[in-house]
């Protein structure tokens, strides 16, 4: 993460991650995320893009 742009993860801790993702329809997502979360997040995107994937 970048000290000079603070972020914070949903759960309101301050974010170590920024989960990047690049979805089907050429949208690109930033997340910010709190190490204690980046699991969870990253497991549920690639869910959401396997369920879209016919998997």
């Amino acid at each position: 993460m970048d000290p000079e742009t603070p972020c914070a993860c949903l759960c309101g801790d301050p974010a170590e991650f920024v989960v990047e993702t690049h979805w089907f329809s050429g949208r690109l997502s930033r997340d910010p995320v709190c190490e204690r979360h980046v699991t969870e997040v990253v497991e549920a995107i690639r869910k959401k893009q396997a369920g879209r994937d016919g998997g």
